[in-house]
């Protein structure tokens, strides 16, 4: 017996109908699994008792008690309390918790936007995303103006040179007051001819000061064939949290660019851990991954605006292998990704 619990994605967004489709087998394998147990499946999108819906409400108001948990984590990262957690166990005598989906380091791990990423993104030509000049030393695409995306702008906007070497985005506060930004003024940062030309995806973008929810693409082919270094602004930024990585990771794999993560700088290891090449001992004087995030990316942006365009030019060209690799592990890593949420208990 399964008892499910959580909203999802509304399903004329993207990845709606992606996100109820795993709810769904999820809640089939643990029903097969467990059939004379009683379980409980929680998707946590949008759950926890900060949430302005029933959620909560209803997974405080069930009955009986129940041998295991299974917490979801699909699409977004799990904001529920540890509190809130201890509530559910204690008021339900549950002894057996289990994470699945994207949660890192646990048994059921597995990544949502690589398991999507064959379905949904446009299926590029080698032409179409080769990089044809490096007349922009980086491009830096942030919608939700989250903390750590303000304060790299700001310093950026600071240093007009390097900022002109860019192509920089940050989105504006939500119509719906979300504070992502923690109390600093934004200023958003769009491409002058936004939204329209930029844009290759569905929906209302206005509520971000233009900057489009572009889940699945990567963007303006003129502008991408023309940058170097794709600087991946991820959800999740402090080192004390979880690796999480979103669609934002993928896009320069998609799209043959090496990256630089601006998020937790765990993320590399989590990624060579899986199979894929990163690119920092291009200029292994920066300690990426153990300086500041901030410091590091500046270090970075300074190290490729000092360098001839001539040179970015040759290191890409020096890079295509280990580029072409990433782009086929992704496939391969997609694959199993899928494998892996179909079959949680193999």
């Amino acid at each position: 017996m399964v008892t499910r619990i959580g909203t999802h994605f509304p399903l004329d967004w993207p990845y709606g109908k992606d996100e109820l489709e795993i709810f769904n087998k999820t809640h089939s394998q643990v029903d097969n699994h467990f059939p004379n147990q009683r379980n409980l499946l929680i998707n946590t999108t949008w759950f926890g008792s900060q949430f302005d819906n029933d959620c909560w409400t209803e997974a405080m108001n069930l009955e009986g008690e129940y041998d295991n948990l299974f917490l979801l984590c699909i699409i977004d990262p799990e904001y529920l309390f540890a509190d809130d957690l201890q509530k559910i166990t204690n008021k339900y005598k549950i002894k057996n918790v289990h994470r699945i989906g994207m949660y890192e380091g646990e048994p059921m791990e597995w990544n949502f936007h690589a398991l999507i990423a064959n379905d949904r993104m446009p299926v590029y030509t080698e032409e179409q995303v080769l990089m044809r000049s490096a007349d922009f030393a980086y491009m830096l695409y942030q919608r939700k103006p989250r903390l750590h995306r303000v304060e790299i702008t700001n310093i950026l906007r600071e240093q007009p040179h390097l900022l002109e070497r860019g192509i920089v985005t940050l989105g504006g506060v939500a119509k719906d007051g979300t504070d992502w930004q923690q109390g600093l003024d934004v200023v958003p940062m769009t491409i002058d001819d936004l939204p329209a030309a930029y844009n290759q995806t569905q929906g209302d973008h206005d509520d971000h000061a233009g900057v489009p929810n572009d889940l699945v693409s990567i963007g303006r082919l003129d502008l991408w064939q023309n940058h170097f270094l794709n600087v991946v602004s991820e959800t999740e930024f402090d080192e004390w949290k979880p690796v999480f990585m979103t669609e934002k990771i993928w896009k320069p794999m998609i799209g043959l660019r090496p990256f630089h993560v601006h998020g937790n700088p765990r993320s590399y290891q989590w990624l060579r851990d899986r199979g894929f090449r990163t690119f920092n001992h291009y200029w292994d004087h920066i300690p990426v991954e153990t300086a500041g995030q901030h410091d590091a990316l500046m270090d970075v942006i300074n190290h490729l605006v000092d360098m001839p365009q001539s040179e970015i030019e040759q290191m890409y060209l020096d890079m295509l292998p280990d580029l072409r690799y990433n782009k086929l592990r992704l496939k391969e890593f997609s694959v199993e990704q899928r494998y892996k949420m179909e079959n949680l208990f193999a």
